[in-house]
């Protein structure tokens, strides 16, 4: 309720959003034109071409996504393929994952906003910047997005020419523009402001569920697979995921970096069992060296051979090829550090759902000798069933042999299901919890955090309007 007497104010404003979707909400195309992956197209060719993707086992998916087998990343393999039909769809929207799109239509509207005792009319339009979510985030806040289309900074200049002829036409003052984000789009709107210095190109920033230092899910999911849609994708188990994600900078991205904390505020998010029963724990300072780089242990990332089986069985040339994607995916993290936000920024993030926050190891149980010391070392095959691995180990001295069946913790801690508590929350902004239970990848289906969101929306269209 605003204080009477309330009237409308004669000043009226237009708010150009930029919507920043997360990974796997751009639908993309390979160098030869072919659609790879767009749910929900009318077309029937890119529907079946990407709906292939879905039913491809490794090896298939990563000559989709990646390339051949004789091929390794290279981030102009796949852009953004637009569906333009004029209006809202050559705003950016005709890029994006169809489920995207009823909360866009919902927000793309007139709102009231209080100015003193005045209601001002604030008309949201909103635009969107589709990307290639395979490639780093750096890469894809600074470079165009397909031949068609130029970078985010085009897109942020191309919204706020064509607001001001809106505004000339209805009469109206043009706000500077506010980004808003989903899960990995935080990631990209962080790099186009912080990194490449374009803060002033717009008024503030809005995150929801950023997987601000990374999450501990990513690991898992590289290890055991995704779940739902998201598993016809990049894969339903270990061998998929490696060999999609696995090669992608973009993905790598998600890790959690040296900065992550849990909800707890535990640097270490990573425990493993060592053949007496004690437990290590990592990260002490450096997950990419102590983790991530690591070949041998069973506890590791990446198992190399799962890389690029059709074209580099052995994984050899793969994986150093892999640590090309995570020096690039480390140089992103070092380059944000941990205070890499808009000086204007605010977030939400989900409680209502367990989601791993750290990912503990332990023996179910094994046959053969015990080695007496040394840690467990050995390849890891794809999961026995639910959360656990049968692997088979050698011993410190390299010849007591054994197999040994391993088993991952599951969720335990407040999230979203993919992204916990403490990643959103642990960021130095104005953070926010929502209680409602809402999940990741439908976060702005929750009715508390689009009330959030346009919340904070109309008090930075008050902020601008009260500098003006």
């Amino acid at each position: 309720m605003v204080d009477d007497p309330v009237a409308l104010c004669p000043r009226h404003v237009i708010l150009p959003i930029i919507f920043i979707p997360g990974i796997m909400g751009s639908r993309l195309r390979n160098r030869k034109n072919k659609v790879v992956w767009q749910p929900g197209t009318e077309s029937w060719d890119e529907g079946w071409n990407a709906l292939g993707l879905l039913f491809r086992g490794g090896q298939g998916k990563r000559r989709m996504i990646v390339g051949d087998t004789n091929e390794y990343f290279d981030p102009t393999f796949l852009e953004v393929a637009h569906q333009t039909d004029g209006g809202i769809w050559d705003r950016g929207w005709g890029g994006l994952l169809s489920s995207y799109l009823p909360f866009l239509n919902w927000l793309n509207d007139e709102y009231l906003v209080k100015l003193d005792n005045c209601l001002v009319m604030a008309k949201f339009q909103v635009w969107a910047f589709p990307y290639n979510w395979t490639a780093s985030n750096l890469y894809s806040a600074s470079k165009p997005i397909n031949k068609e289309h130029g970078n985010l900074s085009d897109v942020v200049t191309r919204a706020i020419k064509d607001c001001e002829q809106l505004g000339q036409e209805i009469g109206r003052e043009v706000l500077k523009p506010i980004i808003l984000t989903h899960s990995m789009g935080g990631l990209v709107a962080r790099a186009f402001t912080q990194i490449l210095g374009h803060a002033d190109m717009v008024h503030g920033v809005i995150h929801g569920v950023m997987p601000t230092h990374g999450a501990p899910e990513l690991y898992k999911r590289i290890r055991g697979g995704f779940e739902g849609a998201t598993s016809g994708v990049l894969g339903k188990n270990a061998h998929q995921v490696t060999a999609t994600a696995g090669n992608c900078a973009g993905p790598l991205e998600l890790a959690p970096n040296k900065w992550h904390r849990g909800v707890d505020g535990r640097r270490d998010w990573l425990s493993a069992v060592e053949p007496d029963g004690r437990r290590m724990s990592l990260p002490i300072a450096d997950p990419y060296s102590e983790i991530y780089e690591n070949e041998v242990d069973y506890w590791r990332l990446i198992v190399k051979e799962y890389l690029n089986p059709g074209g580099d069985p052995t994984g050899a040339l793969a994986f150093k090829n892999f640590l090309l994607q995570l020096d690039d995916a480390k140089s992103f993290h070092d380059q944000l550090g941990p205070s890499g936000f808009h000086p204007n920024t605010r977030m939400f993030y989900g409680t209502g759902r367990q989601t791993r926050d750290r990912v503990d190891w332990t023996v179910a149980l094994h046959r053969g000798p015990v080695p007496a010391s040394g840690t467990y070392r050995g390849a890891t095959v794809d999961p026995w069933w639910g959360d656990q691995w049968q692997t088979r180990l050698l011993g410190p001295s390299g010849d007591s042999d054994y197999i040994a069946l391993l088993e991952m913790s599951g969720p335990n801690a407040a999230g979203d299901g993919t992204v916990h508590a403490g990643s959103g929350s642990q960021s130095g902004q104005m953070a926010e919890a929502v209680t409602d239970g809402l999940e990741h990848q439908a976060a702005f289906d929750s009715l508390s955090a689009r009330t959030l969101t346009v919340e904070w929306l109309k008090e930075m269209v008050e902020e601008m309007l009260a500098d003006a």
